[in-house]
């Protein structure tokens, strides 16, 4: 920022990419010189989009509200970036304040909505002044906005004053190394209460951990309205046994990180700031998320172990580090359609979520596969399984991404980088060929059941298919590709992969999700599973699980090619007012695909 910058002409530096660091990045890698330099990258962005802002809002007549002129913000910005560039830079690229740049921005737009006037959102800009003030040492008095009687100043603390209008504002004061809000406001000096909580104020606590040669320290935000990816949220603090229990294993987690891969974890030590909690998902997930608008944060629900939450930091730090990556390189140019199966998700995915998904699986299948050393005797074979498992999608993850047409040049060589990784994994010979073929199992499992719910085959393939049947001829002729239609309201609760892994794993407090007898007879090899979900299936003809296990329980494999066309097949079949036995439709169209 400069004082002259608003009318002077736009000039800029562009960021060049090291080529060892594109390389390293390529490879799912990434050490703490490379997340140094993206973060430098991030900074020059957030300094863009601050200005994308400030002109946005300085255009925008009655933005503000009550609040000062947006000139004021300006100026303040400019001379604590002047006395204090480094905290500046620190505070401009704080994760939460990502989020509220990007949500802003949209409220101006039209393209996002919040649930205050817009001042409300759009002021946080006096907040962030009201900080940056206070670390640069500088005098200023402002006025910020209220939500719910709350104001957030990011990185630092959530004031409280009661009895205050839902949408209100509050004066604020920095003077003496201290900022006061409103004359009986808190009074907390530049890093809060250290934490902790004081009458009429909530101060980030933090979580720690030690990484070979330096500690990291990370905000455990449950505080800040811009912590979400979306809306703004209200504060939610967590109790003292919640907390201690994310410290416990949060420590754990990096100190298995800093045993298996101490590049990843020194990365992280580099790279993470905040971490703020999702409520929790079933006991056997873990729900956590991340956003190219805030590098170095992540949401996640409380893992359940070390290994779980260590693995949730690799898979959330890979988005960070390709969601920066994008923002400095075009790696494809697709249309957004949701077209491709990704092996992880239930929905089918744009180019670019596959790209992501694959990215993020690449460092999931590395740590696996670092990890299997240290894994102790009784969770080794949950681990084997896991590496099988991940490395068996991310190869054909990778391998659909080759083939797409929609990458561009910097794109092929980032992908031929990923699948430069794929080759060691799959010559690794410390996994038993049980659970390679349990991983083999699942995976199978799951396109089976992605297609059957989001494939449909052309309709007069099926009519044709559905009158052959009847006539008691054989299926001839060609039969055209199916179309991606998702059904993202099918349940799917995946309940075969539950019980695999349930069988593996140390026992747990969790419930996982119930398998029915037909499953269970599929998982233990059982003859009769085929006759079971034919009674699931004389109850829902057009129950997808069903289907799903039917078409496994039959063992066809030239059916696993195109598991949709026995529901589409049955269901034609009904429509007409002909009865069919499942198994005979699944049988009759596997006989014709093996000719």
């Amino acid at each position: 920022m400069q004082p002259d910058a608003r009318s002077a002409p736009g000039q800029a530096d562009h960021h060049l990419v090291p080529s060892a660091y594109f390389d390293d990045l390529a490879a799912g890698r990434g050490g703490p010189e490379t997340v140094c330099f993206l973060r430098t990258t991030e900074y020059s962005r957030r300094l863009l989009l601050l200005r994308t802002l400030l002109d946005a809002i300085a255009g925008t007549p009655g933005a503000l509200g009550p609040l000062p002129p947006v000139d004021t913000a300006w100026d303040l910005l400019t001379a604590a970036q002047q006395r204090t560039p480094e905290d500046f830079a620190e505070l401009l690229t704080h994760p939460q304040i990502g989020i509220w740049l990007g949500h802003g921005l949209r409220r101006l737009s039209h393209t996002a909505w919040g649930d205050g006037p817009l001042w409300t959102d759009l002021g946080h800009l006096h907040a962030v002044c009201a900080v940056a003030a206070l670390r640069a040492g500088l005098p200023l008095r402002t006025t910020v906005p209220l939500r719910d009687g709350t104001a957030m100043f990011p990185a630092l603390g959530l004031a409280r004053l009661p009895d205050r209008p839902r949408w209100g504002t509050a004066e604020v004061v920095i003077a003496g190394g201290r900022l006061r809000v409103d004359p009986q406001g808190a009074c907390v000096g530049p890093s809060g209460t250290h934490g902790g909580d004081a009458p009429g104020w909530q101060g980030l606590r933090t979580l720690r951990a030690d990484v070979p040669g330096r500690p990291v320290t990370v905000w455990m935000d449950d505080i800040d309205p811009y912590r979400d990816l979306s809306e703004p949220l209200p504060p939610r603090r967590l109790g003292k046994d919640e907390l201690a229990r994310w410290r416990e294993r949060f420590g754990a987690a990096l100190d298995l990180l800093a045993d298996t891969d101490p590049s990843t974890a020194s990365a992280m030590a580099e790279g993470l700031r905040t971490i703020a909690e999702v409520r929790r998902a079933p006991a056997w997930t873990v729900l956590s998320a991340s956003s190219s608008d805030a590098f170095g944060g992540l949401l996640s629900s409380l893992p359940p172990d070390p290994v779980s939450f260590a693995v949730t930091l690799v898979h959330e730090f890979q988005h960070t580090k390709l969601g920066a990556l994008l923002h400095l390189l075009t790696l494809e140019r697709d249309s957004g359609t949701e077209r491709h199966y990704a092996p992880w998700r239930n929905d089918p995915r744009p180019l670019s979520g596959l790209l992501q998904g694959a990215y993020a699986f690449l460092g999931i299948t590395d740590f696996w596969c670092r990890y299997l050393d240290h894994a102790p005797p009784a969770r080794r074979p949950l681990a084997q399984f896991e590496f099988a498992l991940r490395r068996r999608q991310t190869q054909e993850a990778v391998h659909t991404l080759l083939a797409d047409p929609a990458l561009t040049a910097h794109g092929r060589r980032f992908l031929r980088g990923m699948a430069a990784r794929l080759p060691a994994w799959w010559t690794d010979g410390r996994i038993p060929p049980d659970l390679v073929a349990l991983a083999e199992f699942v995976a199978t499992d799951h396109r089976t059941g992605w297609r059957v719910r989001h494939l449909t085959p052309a309709p007069d393939d099926v009519r044709a298919l559905a009158r052959a049947f009847t006539a008691g001829a054989a299926a001839t002729g060609p039969v055209a590709g199916s179309t991606v239609v998702p059904d993202l309201a099918a349940p799917w609760p995946q309940a075969r992969t539950g019980l695999i892994r349930q069988s593996l794993a140390v026992p747990s407090d969790g419930d996982w999700p119930a398998p029915s007898a037909a499953d269970r007879a599929l998982v233990a090899g059982d003859p009769a599973a085929p006759e079971a979900y034919a009674r699931l299936l004389a109850s829902d003809p057009e129950d997808a699980e069903a289907w799903t296990g039917l078409v496994l329980a039959l063992d066809a494999r030239p059916l696993l090619q195109r598991p949709e066309l026995p529901r589409a097949v049955h269901r034609e079949l009904r429509m007409t007012g002909t009865a069919a036995d499942p198994r005979d439709v699944a049988r009759w169209l596997a006989a014709a695909a093996g000719t």
